[in-house]
C-alpha cells in the first residue's frame, strides 16, 4: 500500500499581499498561469492567483507535476465558481475569476495562518456570455468574443457610449467597459487545509464560497440590466419557464415571484479543470446511496446525481484502490451547503434567515470538455436570489448571499474513501451540534420543494396523530391526512391541485410548497 501521506504545511507565498490594488478586470492575459498564494500540504500543493480573482492555477500532485496546464491555466477555466441565471438563459453569470479567458479580476488575498488563505470580499465580473450574448458595447480593455459586432457594440439595446457609462462603487468609480462587466455580487472565499481539523490521513483542502447579492439591480446603471428580456430573446437566451412564482421556501416570509430584478434558477458550479497531457485518469470510483462503491470507466461527461450516487467520487489513473494516483472530491452533507441561502443585515453582517433552495445537486466528471482538458466538480440548481429592494419591511436593509463548501482530498483511492468516512463523522457531530438546535422537535421536512409528481413529509418525531393540511393560495383546504406510517408520507401532487403556490401545515407548523 502507498505510504500516507503525513501533513507537513508550508505557505508559498509571493510578495504581492494584501495591499494588491483591485481591479474589477484588467489586461492581464501573460499572468493567467501565475501561482501567487499557495498551500503545501505534504507535497501535494493548491495554488492560487490572485490576477484571476484566487483562482485555482495548481493542483501539484506528488511524482506528477502541476496537473493544470497551459489548457487550464486561463481565466475562463482553471479551478472556480460560478453561478448563472437561466431564466436569462445562463448568459447573467457572476464568475469568480473574470470577465474572459485573456481578462482577469485583480484581488487582494490574505494569509490567515500557513494553512489558510482568504479572499477578501470584492466586487465580481460578469462573464462574457460564452459566445451567445454580446452585452458589452466598450472594449476598451480587452476584446470580447464576439467576431461579427462590427467593433464596438452590443445587443442589449443600452446606450453606454454616449455618454460614456460609469459606477460608483464603494467609493471607486468605474467606466466604460469596467462598469459593464462590474456586477452585483461580491465574492468571497476560503481555502483551508482540513487535515489536522478533521484528524486525517492525507490532506484535504477545503474551498467555501459565498456570492453576495450586495448591489440592487434597480439603481442606475446597474450591470443586470444589460441581460434584459428584449435582447436576449432576440439572442435565443429567454426562459419563462426558470421564472418562479416563488424564489424564496421558507424564507423571507411572503411571496417573492422571480423578475428580472432577481437572480432566477440559478445553477451555482464549482469544479477545476486539468490538461489530460499532464494527467488523464481513466478511472472513476463512485458510491451509491445505499454505500456500495463501484469502479467505471470515465467518460466524455458523466452527471452522478443525488438520487442514486453520494456527492463524493475519485478519478484515479488505477483501478486498483490500494495503488497510483488519485483525487477526491465531496460536498459535505453540512448545515452550510443544506441552508445555502442566508439574509445578512448590512448594517452589522448579522445573519437574518437562512433558506434552503436547492432544487438538484450532482457532480460531473467529464473526462474530455475539450479534446485537450477535463472538467471536474460539483453541480447545484436552486430556486434563485432576492433583489435586496424587494427585502422590506422587517427585512429591509438585508442582501441575501448563496454559499457552498466542498473538499478536495488526495491520495490513493483506498485512503480518500477512508476519508470519505471520517468527514461523513466530522459533519455529522456537527449537524447534530448547535448548527441545528434551533430545530423543534416537532418540525417536519419537505422535499422535493418546488415539486412535480410527488411530495415527501418526513416528521422530526413519531406522532402519528399530527394532522397534515394543504391549503391554497387562498387558504382553502386542499388536502388533509392523519395516515403516517412510521414517520413519513408521500403525497402524489395531483391529489393537491394544479401548478402554483400551497402551503402545508403539520400541527402549528406552516411550510410553503412549490407545484411546477
Amino acid at each position: 500500500m502507498k505510504k500516507l501521506l503525513l501533513l507537513i504545511i508550508v505557505a508559498s507565498m509571493s510578495n504581492l499581499g494584501n495591499s494588491q490594488e483591485f481591479f474589477i478586470i484588467k489586461k492581464n492575459t501573460a499572468k493567467r498561469g501565475y501561482v501567487t498564494h499557495s498551500i503545501n500540504s505534504g507535497g501535494f500543493i493548491v495554488g492560487i492567483n490572485s490576477f484571476g480573482g484566487g483562482y485555482i492555477t495548481q493542483i501539484e500532485m506528488p511524482g506528477l507535476g502541476n496537473i493544470m496546464g497551459f489548457q487550464a491555466q486561463r481565466y475562463g477555466r482553471g479551478g472556480q465558481s460560478s453561478i448563472r441565471d437561466m431564466g436569462r438563459g445562463g448568459q447573467c453569470n457572476p464568475t469568480q475569476a473574470g470577465y474572459s479567458d485573456l481578462l482577469g479580476t485583480e484581488c487582494a488575498i490574505t494569509t490567515v495562518s500557513s494553512s489558510k488563505l482568504v479572499i477578501p470580499s470584492r466586487g465580481c465580473a460578469f462573464y462574457n456570455g460564452d459566445g451567445g450574448y454580446d452585452y458589452t458595447e466598450w472594449e476598451n480593455i480587452g476584446a470580447d468574443p464576439y467576431k461579427t459586432d462590427g467593433g464596438n457594440t452590443d445587443i442589449d439595446n443600452i446606450t453606454e457610449s454616449n455618454p460614456a457609462i460609469s459606477v460608483t462603487i464603494n467609493g471607486k468609480t468605474f467606466g466604460r467597459q469596467q462598469a459593464e462587466v462590474y456586477s452585483n455580487f461580491d465574492y468571497y472565499g476560503e481555502y483551508e487545509d482540513y487535515t489536522t481539523k478533521v484528524g486525517l490521513a492525507i490532506p484535504a483542502i477545503r474551498h467555501y464560497l459565498e456570492y453576495r447579492f450586495v448591489r440592487s439591480s434597480i439603481g442606475p446603471n446597474s450591470g443586470m440590466k444589460q441581460f434584459n428580456e428584449q435582447g436576449l430573446k432576440a439572442a435565443g437566451k429567454w426562459n419563462d419557464s426558470k421564472f418562479l412564482s416563488d424564489i424564496s421556501v421558507e424564507n423571507p416570509v411572503g411571496v417573492h415571484p422571480g423578475g428580472l430584478d432577481n437572480m432566477n434558477s440559478i445553477i451555482l458550479s464549482w469544479s477545476i479543470r486539468n490538461d489530460v497531457a499532464t494527467w488523464n485518469p481513466g478511472y472513476r470510483y463512485q458510491q451509491k446511496q445505499n454505500g456500495d462503491w463501484e469502479i467505471k470507466d470515465r467518460q466524455k461527461q458523466f452527471q452522478g446525481k443525488i438520487e442514486q450516487l453520494k456527492l463524493r467520487f475519485i478519478v484515479a489513473d488505477s483501478n486498483d484502490e490500494n495503488s497510483g494516483n488519485a483525487l477526491g472530491f465531496y460536498l459535505p452533507l453540512s448545515y452550510l451547503n443544506e441552508f445555502n441561502v442566508v439574509g445578512i443585515k448590512e448594517s452589522d453582517n448579522s445573519e437574518v434567515y437562512v433558506d434552503n433552495r436547492t432544487t438538484s445537486d450532482f457532480y460531473l466528471d467529464g473526462q474530455y470538455r475539450t479534446p485537450s482538458m477535463s472538467w471536474i466538480g460539483f453541480r447545484s440548481e436552486l430556486n434563485g436570489l432576492i433583489d435586496r429592494s424587494k427585502l422590506t419591511g422587517q427585512y429591509a436593509g438585508v442582501y441575501e448571499k448563496l454559499r457552498q463548501e466542498s473538499i478536495l482530498l488526495q491520495g490513493t483511492p483506498a485512503e480518500i474513501k477512508a476519508a470519505f468516512t471520517q468527514l461523513d463523522t466530522y459533519y455529522a457531530s456537527l449537524l447534530s451540534a448547535s448548527d441545528f438546535e434551533y430545530k423543534n422537535k416537532d418540525d417536519f421536512q419537505l422535499f422535493p420543494n418546488p415539486a412535480e409528481d410527488q411530495i415527501n413529509i418526513v416528521l422530526n418525531n413519531t406522532n402519528n396523530n399530527s394532522k397534515i393540511s394543504v391549503l391554497n393560495a387562498l387558504g382553502a383546504l386542499v388536502y388533509s391526512s392523519n395516515e403516517i406510517i412510521g414517520n413519513k408520507i408521500s403525497i402524489p401532487t395531483n391529489q393537491i391541485g394544479a401548478t402554483g403556490l400551497y402551503f402545508v401545515k403539520v400541527g402549528t407548523l406552516t411550510k410553503k410548497l412549490i407545484l411546477k
